[in-house]
């Protein structure tokens, strides 16, 4: 079955691709960079990285594959050309930038006046069509005493993919991304987490404090 991407995912993917580009002829100049590139396409090509776990089990699982695997073909590509630390420097680079940008287009400016007025269905379901923005994560997000935005994650399907083709130790510079947005895009709130999943919490601990 084929699941077709939210437009907010490409502009996000080709965003990422620009990043990419520009970091690796810094890093390596046009022919190597060339090379790179040409290795991560033929690599999509037969299927990589998912070819050997079969179809998505739902969109959900689809989306996060598509999410997760440039940034796998481009670490696991780079460590052709370079050593596995600076492969994951140079790549962990890309995901942050990348992921803030991501978030950007998905989290709305948050305003304490505007929730905490809404009717309290009006403003559930405002939060759960933020939360279900985020494919890859079983999440409730929620007000907790008007003081506090509570988001625990249960389940994470990019530490679940990771694992499952071996790449486990890549998970945690996706969540590298989430402290910058909420630093320089949301005026009104402050992000604290002490766990998450990637690092081997129980859950992902997202607690959002008005300012």
């Amino acid at each position: 079955m084929i699941f077709i991407p939210p437009t907010s995912l490409i502009r996000a993917e080709l965003k990422g691709a620009g990043i990419t580009l520009k970091r690796l002829l810094r890093r390596f100049g046009p022919g190597r960079t060339i090379v790179v590139l040409a290795g991560i396409a033929a690599a999509q090509a037969i299927g990589e990285p998912w070819r050997e776990l079969g179809p998505p089990a739902d969109r959900k699982e689809a989306l996060s594959r598509r999410q997760l695997g440039a940034a796998v073909l481009l670490e696991r590509e780079l460590r052709k050309h370079t050593s596995h630390r600076v492969a994951r420097k140079i790549t962990s680079e890309i995901v942050r930038k990348s992921s803030v940008f991501f978030l950007s287009l998905y989290v709305p400016i948050l305003k304490k006046d505007k929730l905490l007025s809404m009717p309290d269905e009006k403003r559930k379901k405002y939060l759960r069509r933020i939360q279900e923005k985020f494919f890859n994560a079983d999440a409730d997000l929620k007000i907790v005493r008007e003081e506090q935005l509570l988001m625990p994650v249960s389940r994470c399907r990019f530490v679940e993919l990771l694992e499952a083709i071996g790449e486990r130790d890549m998970a945690p510079m996706f969540c590298a991304g989430d402290r910058i947005f909420f630093d320089t895009h949301q005026p009104d709130i402050t992000l604290e987490r002490t766990a998450t999943l990637s690092e081997g919490g129980a859950l992902c601990d997202f607690r959002f404090r008005w300012k």
